[in-house]
């Protein structure tokens, strides 16, 4: 999978974004920002980050509760609540809701590598050094240690372009060309996205792999592990 630590910043206030998510894209992290609870699951219908930093002071919904609803839906997701409330009641309340790590603004930059330095040796998965199998004539797709399932035809289809791909960035016109021909009904953005979250819904729950199947910015898809086809 792939090594760069993903991050997603949650903050309203544009100017702080902006100036966050420069100082977050660094070597080995890849960085995106949003502005509300509301994006952000937006967000997480196509992605999952490894760490979300969250301002707690947001519209509509503060990080509190954002934070309940990523621990209780993404259990291995690093948490960085970053916040000015100062208060020792508010400290508790962030790591009562499921925060691994509550900052007073302003961190220090120093102190906030430090934090997502550490985070990253517990959320990042070991690295695959075996292949995937993609069993085409069975249609089902095999990890390293055994485990498999089924897939549909049109699933079938799905992987066997992402697999011919090595892992490289697959774009949406070049799928949407492959997979209608192969097919009797119109491929579109909307309905090709649908088809990869459930995948990966079906991918953790039967095969207990997470982010087998990353977006690029959306633009494309790609595997995130070594996959062979059979």
């Amino acid at each position: 999978m792939s090594s760069e630590l993903q991050i997603l910043l949650v903050e309203d206030n544009e100017q702080l974004r902006e100036e966050m998510l420069d100082f977050l894209n660094r070597p080995g992290w890849v960085a995106y920002a949003v502005g509300s609870g509301a994006l952000l699951d937006r967000f997480l219908i196509q992605n999952t980050p490894d760490v979300v930093l969250l301002d707690v002071n947001l519209p509509h919904e503060d990080g509190f509760s954002i934070t309940a609803r990523l621990r209780a839906s993404h259990p291995g997701m690093g948490i960085v609540l970053l916040t000015a409330r100062v208060h020792p009641s508010d400290r508790v309340m962030g790591y009562k809701a499921g925060a691994d790590v509550y900052l007073t603004k302003p961190a220090h930059t120093d102190e906030l590598v430090a934090v997502l330095n550490n985070l990253a040796k517990r959320v990042k998965p070991v690295e695959v050094t075996q292949y995937f199998t993609l069993d085409r004539i069975g249609g089902r797709l095999f990890t390293p240690d055994g485990r498999n399932c089924t897939l549909s035809r049109g699933e079938l289809r799905l992987m066997e372009v992402l697999a011919l791909s090595a892992g490289q960035e697959v774009e949406f016109d070049q799928m949407h060309f492959v997979l209608n021909a192969l097919a009797d009904k119109d491929l579109t953005k909307a309905s090709l996205a649908t088809s990869i979250s459930r995948l990966r819904s079906k991918f953790k729950a039967e095969l207990k792999v997470d982010n087998l199947i990353a977006a690029s910015r959306g633009v494309g898809y790609r595997l995130t592990v070594p996959m062979q086809l059979r």
